[in-house]
């Protein structure tokens, strides 16, 4: 760790005013990692750093500075409370070494004094006493520092919420402007103002906070409060405001708050003269088309065809081309997502009709295209397709139909024209986005029908493409070249198709392909394969990693960033770092590293590891990305940066619960970073919960003989949900004891799935069958898993054998004997969603 050879002095400690640690200088280190925690494994080149002596560095920011206030050993007794959840005794503990002074205890210094009471205030909440917390919290901010602002905030939340608005009020109008909490502040000042019954006042702040872009992610909850506090303040204008704030959550909130708007709903309308209620309940048909489209944006299908329904069957088909156009589209849209599939290509069919002459044509002539072929009527579609080719030739959508028929002609049993239409695609549409798919899509048919030496050509313009722009998606990246290298393989080309692989291994480290190379090469050639990892991670330059110096780094608002980590306030931390671009990815690439850095120093594994994750798939030109690492294997330098985005939380639990259900542990890990990116509460749209995201059916099952509780609440702690899954893991694995990586798609998609798709590719090849997969969504979560297992194998288990990169031969058979068990979470849809972003 840097922290053994670096000399900077700590960081600020609690609401005292410093300044951050100044740039310091430190020798080459033989540890490359910058984490919370010393790494399993070390590479050779790291450990050779330390032989030769090197010219110090200037160090922006070093982590190991940052020591969280309940690490104190001072506090080690408190904190085994807290950890306990014991936050009376913790309460008392605390207070008691804040009140004593006695010969043997020196007094505290001011700054130790204020962070502890900032940490009171938080015991105290967890305590159950909030005017209590409120008292800590204002002690805390009559100090100087960088969380005085922040105290203040915490003691006003605390004393609107008990309903002590006017006191909440004279605090929150001393805190600063322009700090991390400035959203925050105006809802508690908004509320507040509300419990003094100046309602214009309040609904002016609420107003203008719901009317931000993109909307705020508590915006529910924040619309039911305004609503709320309108009708306990009643006049005409107000209860129509109610009304329109009250009908926002019912068509577009999904469901959140839905039943509690509808109640506000009914009683404004109730309290409405006449006319004005009227008004409201006849709607236009353009009231009624901007309801269905914003219904269906948030997945209230049933509800948004009704309405769709009552547009077009309801005597109030629009008269607008415009609006009638639009109207057609989004009843295909809302079919479509319902999987109506002959409906929807109907509706769209009317919708190509409608919007003639129209910029939206084109959209109509794409989706009707895709559902008359995803029905079978593969000759309707590809006439919309040929017509939308013809009529929009530099639109966009051109290269995609053109895809879109070549399938629909495969599917058709015309290979010929399938081939022909994705040869001519990458001459026809040279800056088309689908190019490198076409040519991929080409060569995997090929090799599907072992046609080895066709796939050779269209891989090879494929890799020639890729040089000029690399792909950064880490489960598509080296596809090319892998698939290549087997087919210079099977062709004879055995020293060209060796040393395809081998390319492949040295240039994307640990991504799906890479594993499939190392495989296939080492099948061929285990020492060379041996050779050319080993080689490819010596070369990563053996100094340690370390955060340049940046002007930002000594900025207050860093520094409170640093300071509200130390007390464990990660959310209020990220606000802090937004405001220097983290979130939008505006900061400089110090600033991002540091932000890493910062929150893996503190456990928080889902915002370290994400500040990576988040900027490692697509260029945008405005962002500021963190992706040279991705062409680094974890060695040297790099170790530290892939440790940041393949972290393991919960050690203790993964590695018994692994042991237990008899899986690997970077299985788990690989499984929880692709499925919830580390967040133990998160909920999906499935109702899939938690780190390993679990439905409650399926962790029933896995609950009743490890005497679990399985509800929501209990599969949002890891302690309940990471032995469920693990579990999970463990029986599908045991379905495939011939290929147990075939479990991973069938956590995905149900354990039946990958035997319906085995017996339906009998004798595939592990790496064609997983092309082959027909849902979208479980074909690359299979080649992310693998991809990720890979990084946490070499990582943290190097010196146990390996199953990512050693994937076997073939994919099957299938045990037939085993019943099969559903998905973890929820089966794949029969037609995936859109490609998604990582």
């Amino acid at each position: 760790m840097l922290a053994s050879v670096m000399t900077a002095s700590a960081l600020a400690y609690g609401c005292i005013a410093s300044e951050p640690a100044p740039a310091t200088k430190a020798p080459v280190s033989s540890s490359a990692a910058l984490s919370a925690a010393p790494s399993a494994s070390t590479s050779a080149s790291a450990s050779a750093s330390a032989l030769a002596p090197a010219p110090p560095v200037e160090v922006g920011f070093d982590p190991n500075t940052v020591v969280l206030i309940i690490d104190d050993p001072r506090l080690s007794d408190v904190k085994a409370a807290a950890q306990q959840e014991a936050f009376v005794r913790a309460v008392e503990l605390l207070q008691a070494k804040l009140s004593a002074i006695t010969p043997l205890a020196p007094p505290l210094t001011p700054e130790d004094r204020a962070a502890w009471l900032y940490q009171l205030g938080k015991l105290r909440v967890s305590a159950g006493d909030p005017l209590g917390a409120a008292k800590a919290f204002e002690e805390c901010s009559t100090t100087e520092g960088p969380l005085v602002d922040y105290a203040r905030y915490q003691a006003a939340d605390l004393l609107q919420r008990a309903g002590k608005h006017e006191k909440a009020l004279e605090i929150s109008a001393k805190i600063a402007p322009n700090l991390g909490i400035a959203d925050e502040l105006e809802l508690v000042t908004a509320a507040a103002k509300a419990g003094t019954h100046d309602i214009d006042s309040a609904s002016k702040i609420w107003r203008s906070y719901l009317a931000r872009s993109p909307r705020p992610s508590n915006w529910v909850n924040v619309t039911l409060k305004f609503a709320t506090a309108l009708m306990e303040h009643p006049s005409e204008a107000r209860n129509e405001e109610a009304v329109k704030l009250a009908r926002t959550i019912i068509d577009g909130s999904g469901s959140a708050g839905v039943g509690e708007a509808k109640e506000i709903e009914t009683k404004a309308l109730g309290l409405l003269p006449s006319k004005k209620r009227a008004a409201f309940q006849k709607a236009t048909s353009d009231d009624l088309l901007s309801r269905a489209k914003r219904l269906s944006a948030v997945g209230q299908l049933k509800e948004a065809l009704k309405v769709s329904d009552s547009i077009s069957k309801g005597g109030l088909v629009p008269k607008k081309p415009d609006k009638l156009c639009e109207s057609k589209l989004v009843r295909g849209e809302i079919l479509g997502k319902m999987k109506r599939k002959a409906e929807s290509a109907d509706a769209y069919e009317e919708a190509v009709i409608a919007c003639k002459d129209l910029p939206r044509h084109v959209d109509a002539l794409f989706n009707a295209g895709k559902w008359l072929s995803t029905t079978g009527r593969y000759n309707e579609g590809t006439k919309r397709f040929e017509e939308l080719e013809k009529s929009y030739a530099t639109h966009r959508l051109a290269d995609d139909a053109r895809f879109k028929r070549a399938l629909a002609a495969k599917a058709n049993a015309d290979e010929a024209t399938f081939i022909k239409l994705l040869t001519s695609l990458p001459d026809d549409y040279p800056k088309g986005d689908l190019v490198s798919d076409a040519l991929f899509e080409l060569g995997v048919h090929n090799a599907e029908k072992r046609a080895w030496m066709a796939a050779i050509k269209p891989l090879q313009r494929a890799a020639e493409l890729e040089k000029e722009k690399r792909e950064r998606l880490y489960y598509q990246a080296g596809r090319f070249g892998y698939f290549l290298g087997r087919a210079y393989l099977e062709t004879g080309g055995e020293e060209k198709g060796k040393e395809a692989l081998a390319d492949v291994i040295r240039t994307y480290p640990l991504s799906y392909y890479m594993t499939l190379a190392y495989a296939r090469l080492a099948e061929r050639d285990a020492t060379f394969a041996k050779q050319t990892l080993t080689g490819a991670i010596a070369r990563e330059a053996a100094e340690p990693f370390y955060v340049p110096p940046h002007p930002s780094l000594k900025t207050p608002t860093f520094v409170r960033a640093v300071e509200l980590v130390r007390q464990g306030e990660h959310r209020l931390a990220r606000g802090e770092l937004d405001l220097l671009g983290v979130g939008d990815r505006t900061a400089p690439k110090e600033v991002l590293w540091a932000a890493a850095l910062l929150f893996a120093r503190a456990g928080a594994a889902t915002q370290s590891h994400g500040v990576l994750r988040s900027a490692s798939t697509t260029s945008v030109s405005s962002r500021v990305e963190l992706t040279e690492w991705l062409e680094h294997y974890p060695a040297g330098k790099w170790r530290a940066a892939w440790e940041l985005a393949f972290p393991r939380p919960y050690p203790e639990l993964v590695a018994t619960a692994a042991n237990d259900s008899g899986i690997p542990e970077a299985l788990a890990y690989a499984i929880m970073r692709e499925e919830s990116a580390f967040d133990p509460r998160v909920v999906s749209s499935a109702q899939a919960v938690g780190l390993m995201q679990l439905i409650v059916p399926t962790a029933k099952r896995m609950a009743k003989p490890l005497h679990l509780p399985h509800d929501v609440e209990s599969l949002k702690k890891p302690h309940v949900n990471i032995p469920l899954g693990c579990r999970y893991l463990g029986q599908l694995r045991k379905q495939f004891p011939d290929n147990v990586l075939l479990s991973i798609p069938g956590y995905n998609a149900g354990g039946g799935a990958p035997k319906k798709w085995l017996e339906e590719r009998a004798g595939y090849d592990f790496d064609v069958w997983v092309e082959r997969i027909p849902y979208d969504e479980t074909q690359k979560y299979t080649k992310r898993v693998i991809g990720s297992m890979a990084a946490y194998e070499l990582l943290y288990w190097a010196d146990k054998p390996t199953e990512a990169r050693a994937t076997p031969r073939a994919a099957g058979p299938a045990p037939s004997s085993v019943a099969s068990l559903p998905a973890a979470s929820a089966p794949a849809p029969a037609d995936p969603p859109a490609e998604e972003s990582q």
